[in-house]
């Protein structure tokens, strides 16, 4: 029987596991930054993976351990671009998703981490001989700059887009006037980003397929539509013609994950944590709130003893005023007889 286009099932992307296996064909993985940042990509080669995902802890090889690890994703790759002007230049690209707002954290730590990295630092060694001495000295020529890809599984409310490209651009204060440097005190200071958010993918961008570019069809593999499992494996519906190689390869490998037990398992491992994390932090939320509400309490009834005590402050002053006016009479009064006499 010939398969049809609609009995296509994928794995979904948006789980980690599932991403993490498409990203680890370096053919793919230079596809999909080349569509995204829409330059060409000369060389890719891939650094320091984080592959991180919740996994159920085996009992029976460790029976001392009965939690769950946290895992999350984080690809990085290094890559030569040639730019729109011709200029090729060294970068380096990381690629995380996120279900959550409050991974910004993340993010910023993960950045953080590449900005202070010595790899990121390319050098020339330069073999020096003197006095018959032969040492080699290092000079850095360059640093790379980096470039980050957002898979947001969620929107932001005031950017409604499906992708979005942020990058540093430089003013001049006075004048307002746009300015530009390649300096590397200011080049590699910043950095590019972009945001995909995946809920905004919808099928009523593809009601003319042939029409879509390249970056709409490689999206449309994100869609978070035509469910056919949980949110685990959906119908790929989309005709891809014989010259989308790549995305036909990308659809042949996210089938092959679809099939495979083990992913589909961890799947459900990432949901089911997913699903209790968000419950912690809620919970954590509610406690932060019955905090917060128990120390107004408490603030208010000390804001109420502090009153009470200034009250009864006052009432003491007053006291005080009322004797020491007492006082003044009785001492102006001994002074009145003392000057005139008693009165008769």
């Amino acid at each position: 029987m010939t398969k049809k286009q609609t009995d296509i099932i994928i794995a979904n992307p948006m789980y980690d596991v599932v991403f993490k296996s498409l990203m680890e064909d370096k053919e793919i993985a230079r596809y999909f930054v080349e569509t995204i940042i829409s330059e060409e990509i000369v060389e890719i080669e891939f650094a320091q993976q984080e592959y991180t995902y919740y996994l159920q802890t085996d009992t029976e090889t460790k029976p001392e351990t009965k939690t769950k690890e946290l895992k999350i994703i984080r690809l990085d790759f290094i890559a030569s671009i040639r730019t729109k002007e011709g200029e090729e230049k060294k970068v380096l690209i990381e690629i995380q998703q996120s279900l959550n707002p409050i991974d910004v954290f993340r993010f910023r730590s993960y950045l953080a981490k590449q900005y202070s990295a010595h790899e990121n630092i390319i050098k020339e060694e330069k073999i020096v001989v003197k006095n018959d001495k032969v040492t080699i000295e290092e000079k850095i020529v360059d640093i790379r700059s980096i470039i980050a890809i957002y898979m947001l599984g969620f929107e932001i409310d005031d950017l409604p887009y499906i992708i979005s490209k942020f990058v540093f651009k430089g003013n001049d204060v006075v004048s307002g006037c746009e300015v530009n440097t390649k300096h590397p005190i200011v080049k590699e200071l910043a950095h590019e980003a972009y945001y995909v958010q995946v809920p905004r993918i919808n099928p009523e961008i593809y009601a003319n397929w042939s029409a879509c570019s390249s970056l709409m069809k490689l999206l449309s593999l994100f869609e978070q539509n035509y469910f056919v499992v949980k949110k685990h494996l959906k119908e790929y519906i989309y005709t891809i013609s014989k010259t989308d190689k790549i995305l036909k390869k990308m659809i042949n490998k996210l089938e092959q994950i679809a099939s495979d037990p083990y992913t589909r398992r961890v799947m459900e491992e990432q949901e089911y944590a997913a699903m209790n994390m968000a419950f912690w932090k809620q919970t954590i939320v509610n406690k932060d709130n019955i905090i917060a509400a128990v120390s107004a309490e408490r603030d208010n009834a000390w804001i109420e003893r502090d009153n009470a005590w200034m009250e009864r402050d006052n009432a003491w002053i007053e006291r005080d005023n009322a004797w020491n006016t007492v006082t003044d009479l009785q001492s102006q009064l001994e002074e009145y007889l003392n000057r005139y006499g008693k009165l008769n």
